[in-house]
Formats: C-alpha cells, structure tokens, sequence
C-alpha cells in the first residue's frame, strides 16, 4: 500500500492538478494537463497486459503480449524510475510520493502478469503444449535420464557460480540477466549467486515434444554443480535487477563521438539499480543478503514475484502451432509498384508514392535502394539511420552501392536507446568501405527518417513515419512517401546539407523551410499555427491526430484552447497521454497485434485540409531538442487513403481503449465491435489492389 502522502499524491492527479514534464521538471499545478508521465506509461503497460488477458486473441499471442509487457517494464524501470531517482538526488519535490504510486501500480500489474501465465499455460496445456517443471522430470525417468545428458553437454560447463557471504565482496550483476540465488541448508549456511547464461536457450524440447524452461533443468541438477559441499539441501531461486540505463553524456567530443560513447555505454554496466523481482518463495535471509549487496532499501521497487522472470523470452517460445496463432496477413499487393514493371525511381518521377507497412511490403524500400545501388544514372545516396536491423539489408545495399561507385552519405545516430553498440558497429562497418558516415548533431538526436537520391540531376526523396528497419516492418505500422515532388525534395536535401555540417561543427545559420516541418527549427511553431487556423473556424474546425506521446504543455494548451473554441478534436495516443477530458475531445488507444507506429496530423476536412506525416511525437524533446521531420502529402488521393485508415482507427470499438482521467483503459463501445482497425485497415488496403486487377 502507499503511503498517506503518496496516496494524496495520486488523488490530486487523478483530479488533475499536478503533472510531471516530459523534459523531468518536478511536480507542480498545472489546469491544461492531468497526468504523471510515468503513471501514464504504466497505463499503456496495462494495456499491453490486457492483450495477453484477451481471450479473444490466440494463446501463443497472448504469451507473447505477456513477453512484449515484461520487456516494457524492464525498460520502464531502467528508463523512467532511474530518471526519478536522479531528479530526487537532484532535490527534486514530490518524486519519493510517485515513486510509491508507481511501485505499488508495478506489483499490482506484476501480479495481474502471473494470473494470466498461470490461465495462459493451463489453456496450452488443454490444447496439447505442456510445460514441464522439474517435477515433472522426477516422474518421468526417460526424460531425466535425456535431460541429464543434454544438461552435462550443454548447460553445465557455462556455468558460474559465486559464492557470496560476510567476507566476500558481493559480484557484480548484470542488469537485466537473469539468477540463481542459491540457498545451502547446514549446520553454517552457504550462499551462492549463479547467473543463467544469455547464450544458453530459454527452452529446452524434450523427446516427447513438451517444453521446459532452462532455469528448471538447471534446478534439478543442482546437485550435480554444488556436489562438492556437504548441506542436508539445496534450493535455487530466481530474480533479477533492472539498471539506470540512462547514458551521461557531456558536450565535449574532443575525444571523438565513437569512443566517447563506447566508453560511456561501459558505465552503464554499473548503473544504479532501480528495481529487484525476485521468487516470492526466496528465504527473507537470502533476500535480504541480496538487497544488500545490490545496496537495494526497502525503498526501492522490490517485487516478489513468480518462480520465472525475464519474461520477454516468451516472445521467443518454441511451440509450433499455428493454429494458436494469429492467422497469417500476407502483405498486400501495392496499387502502383506492384502493377508497374518499371525502375521504382521512373515510377517515383510520375506519381507520388505511399507506402504503409506492414499491410504492404516493406520490401519496396529494399528494392528501391538495390536498384539505386546498381543503376549507372544514380550519383550520390544519403539516407539516417537511428534503428536498423541486426544483419540489416539496408545497409547491404547502401555498402553495395558504395562499392558500385556512387557517393553514399549516412548519418547514423549513436544515442538510440539499447541499440547503440549495433550502430557503432553499423557505422563503423560503412565507413570502413568507404561511406561518408556522420553522427547527426550531438547531444541532439537525429530521429528523422529521410533518404535522397540524386539521379542525372533529379531528386528523390523517401520521408518516413518509421526506421528503415525491415525487422519492424513486420511489426510496426508505418508509412514511407516516396517522391520527385522539388518542393520536398529540395528541403530534404537541406536537411542533410545541415547534417553534414552540424557534423563537422561548423558555425550554422539555422536553415529554413517551407513544406517540411523540421525540429527544432519550424516544428513548434507550425504545428500551433494550423492548431489556431482551425481554432478561428470555431465549430467548422477539425483536428486529428495520432501519435505515440502526447505531453508537450504548450501544444496541450494550444489543443484545449481549440476544443474549447468548438473545434472537433480525435486523438490517437499509443503510449503516453496527458490532457484533462474535454467534451470536444475524444481520445482512444488502439493496441492490437502490430504496434501502432505512425504519427500523422490532420487539419481541416475540406479544400483547405492539411495532411502531415511524421517521425514526431508531440514532446518538449522532440519538437526542441531532436532534428525531426514531418511532411506534408500534398497529392489528394494519397491525403484520402491516409484519413479513411484514421476514420478506421476512430471507429474502433474492438480494440481501442478510451483515455480519461481514470486511466483503467475502458474498451471503446466495451470492445462488443465486430472488427478491430487493424484488421480493417488490412481489407481495405486488399480492396485497392483489387480493384487495380480488374
């Protein structure tokens, strides 16, 4: 339970008078925005719960859901909480409160997660997966017998233990790998700590086809590790500890950006530790020696949880069934690239082109930067990276075209959260052949998704919701615009004209547009202009838009002074929500099985509606403090295929939650619709090829 203080906390949240900032700023009234930003994220965490809860949803799916939301906590506590910790180091007020209100949200949300295991796992079995545990073993010897020796030849010689007591120094622990604490019972007590090795499979299929947790094989064979010490008996308990993952990073780059970051990301290893999960059977003594060692107080987030954690590998579970799965959407021909038998970048020169994956094939992007790679005409190739995949044929193809000659022009951005060793490597990789790589605009983040390509003089441009990424293709919903449009493809190449300098440090005039919306430069600014536009239309005005945060206090103030004016407003906020209900607001959440990826802003129904695209998120950080882009659609067909998949979105009352201030993610219409956006989005995408066929 929270404490008093804690619990009044919440309550003047709840009606709306305090709210943290996005930027970390500390508590304190505010009467435009109602909400913690780190309660809200925890709410968006329930919600992905909620999937896993879903009876409608296959039971593979729904243990993947559970893996997708214990990852989220992970990087909630590594993120969010480290960052609260800092600002109450820092003297920051009020934080100790929420910190509480956020713990005690966190056990209840853990406890939730373990409900639906337990249901989700009983549900398996029923359809013929069984998960075994070492009892299971003890009942079936032909299976002890065959675990035995996969156990010798395959788990046991990459195991560590450490001994740990009084006058042992306490080992180092990873943050995020997962643990053994061991519990010897004899006449003196012995400890050990014994880490579950990462490279080792999380589940093991036996001969008869069931499944088992590695953590349970090397629990029954414990003996077969500690042999050496005399005990009555033994026990392994599982837990692990999530680290500040927060990256300092100081504006002097003498040293070079690479090796300044390699040698921070080192620091990380020891960040503080923010949260303990631990199995609630776990001796009080020996969690205690824990905490201790981890210099962990009561204080802090300690869950007792189940006997597994690290959940995330449920993402990964081995079971092959597909009919306990979501049944399969192939990607959807595309109306124009798919019907077209010509170079993409002659297609592009005729016609603008939008492409929304993972209903359409990401591929196309693929293709195109292959045949830019090779094609004789093609002089020069630029494109950002912020995430790309671990054996990325993106990069493929940008190193292909490097070695056919073409100029190719990458800035890669170091600072992605969690991937930036697999981007020091991907830059290091293209500038070892030969690529121009540049490492956007320190401290700043570049977040913007652009490629270029210059032909015989002409350009071409591909502006993105998304990362070239084509593992999240399949994952993410996004949208790429390909165009020859001058007045984008002029301004996409100032962009990079600006990367390439802000990258040499050279003293910069602020460039400007006037179709692009570029942070920090025009984004803000913008952005409040078309909200007062439809403001001035009072009851004609209408404003949509979709994103994955919402906190930024003065668009928020901006967007309720609109509502306020008469003007219709649909929010579409995936994660993060911080507005006070408003009669002319309706604000939904839509979780289903791709992640809701794209940011897109519509002003206006009529002749004079605007149609943005983005990589966006309305925050302090990335309108002032990121180089971002948002881009207009300017053909009109393309503007009526974006708003009819948001009209789909807003209809929603399968899968969209309604965000008020209670924050209990209330289906929209008590999810009783007969289809979710997603699936409907994916027909009617099926429906334009169609119509293209005959």
């Amino acid at each position: 339970m929270v404490s008093a203080a804690a619990a009044k906390v919440l309550a003047q949240v709840r009606e709306g008078l305090l709210f943290v900032q996005g930027d970390g700023s500390p508590l304190r009234p505010m009467k435009n925005v109602y909400q913690i930003r780190e309660v809200s994220t925890l709410s968006f965490n329930e919600r992905v719960l909620q999937e896993a809860e879903d009876g409608r949803n296959p039971l593979l799916e729904r243990l993947k859901f559970l893996g997708i939301f214990s990852s989220n906590m992970d990087e909630f506590f590594k993120v969010r909480v480290a960052s609260m910790h800092r600002r109450i180091e820092l003297g920051k007020k009020g934080m100790i409160e929420v910190l509480e209100i956020i713990a005690d949200k966190a056990r209840d949300l853990d406890e939730r997660s373990q409900a639906a295991y337990t249901d989700i796992v009983s549900a398996l079995e029923a359809e013929g997966v069984k998960i075994l545990d070492d009892q299971d073993i003890r009942d079936h010897a032909e299976i002890a017998e065959w675990l035995h020796d996969y156990f010798r030849t395959n788990v046991l010689p990459s195991l560590v233990p450490v001994i740990v007591g009084k006058k042992i120094p306490f080992p180092q622990l990873t943050d995020g790998a997962l643990y053994f604490a061991i519990k010897m019972w004899a006449d003196n007590p012995m400890y050990a700590i014994l880490e579950i090795p990462p490279e080792l499979p999380r589940f093991v299929t036996v001969p008869n086809g069931n499944i088992m947790y590695i953590d349970d094989v090397i629990r029954h064979f414990l003996n077969d590790i500690f042999y050496i010490f005399h005990y009555e008996r033994i026990a392994a308990y599982e837990f692990k500890i999530s680290r500040d993952a927060e990256l300092d990073i100081d504006n002097d780059f003498s040293e070079g950006y690479v090796r300044k970051m390699e040698k921070v990301l080192q620091q990380r290893k020891g960040g503080r530790p923010t949260r303990i999960v631990c199995d609630n059977e776990m001796p009080t003594g020996l969690r205690q020696l824990i905490q201790k060692g981890l210099m962990i107080s009561e204080d802090d987030t300690v869950i007792s949880g189940g006997r597994y954690h690290n959940m995330k590998d449920l993402m990964r579970f081995p079971a092959n069934r597909p009919d306990l799965c979501f049944k399969k959407l192939e990607s959807v021909e595309h109306p124009v690239l798919d019907f077209e038998q010509l170079p993409m970048l002659d297609t592009i020169q005729q016609r603008d082109i939008l492409i929304t994956y993972p209903y359409q094939a990401f591929d196309h992007l693929i293709r195109l930067l292959r045949e830019a790679a090779i094609d004789p005409s093609v002089q020069e190739i630029k494109m950002t990276l912020y995430r790309a995949a671990a054996r990325s044929q993106v990069v493929n193809a940008l190193f292909n075209a490097a070695r056919n000659g073409k100029k190719v022009f990458v800035s890669i951005e170091l600072q992605a959260r969690f991937d930036e060793r697999n981007n020091i490597k991907i830059a290091e990789f293209l500038a070892e052949q030969g690529v121009n790589v540049v490492y956007g605009v320190p401290p700043m983040k570049t977040h913007g998704k652009l490629l270029l390509i210059q032909r015989e003089g002409s350009l071409y441009a591909g502006l993105s919701t998304g990362n070239f990424n084509e593992v999240t293709g399949r994952l993410y919903v996004d949208s790429l615009l390909l165009t020859a449009d001058k007045r984008l493809t002029n301004e996409v190449a100032t962009v990079f004209q600006f990367l390439d300098e802000a990258s040499r440090m050279r003293t910069l005039t602020p460039p400007k547009f006037k179709h692009l919306l570029v942070s920090p430069f025009n984004s803000r600014k913008t952005i409040m202009k078309l909200l007062a536009r439809e403001m001035a239309k009072k009851k004609k005005g209408y404003v949509l838009i979709k994103v994955n945060h919402l906190t930024d206090e003065k668009i928020i103030t901006r967007i309720r002074e609109a509502a306020s004016a008469g003007v219709r407003m649909d929010l579409i906020v995936r994660t993060t929500y911080a507005m006070l209900p408003h009669k002319n607001i309706r604000a939904i959440s839509i979780l289903d099985r791709y992640l809701e990826h794209q940011r897109i802003y519509i002003f206006g129904r009529d002749d004079d509606r605007v149609v943005l695209m983005s990589s966006a998120d309305l925050m302090e950080r990335n309108l002032d403090w990121r180089v971002e882009v948002a881009f207009p659609i300017f053909n009109r067909d393309l503007q009526d295929e974006v708003v009819h998949m948001m009209e789909l979105q807003v209809a929603d009352q399968y899968k969209a939650r309604i965000l008020d201030e209670t924050q209990c993610n209330q289906y929209a219409g008590e999810g009783k619709g007969e289809m979710g956006a997603q699936n409907a989005t994916y027909l009617f995408f099926k429906e334009m090829a169609a119509s293209m066929e005959s």
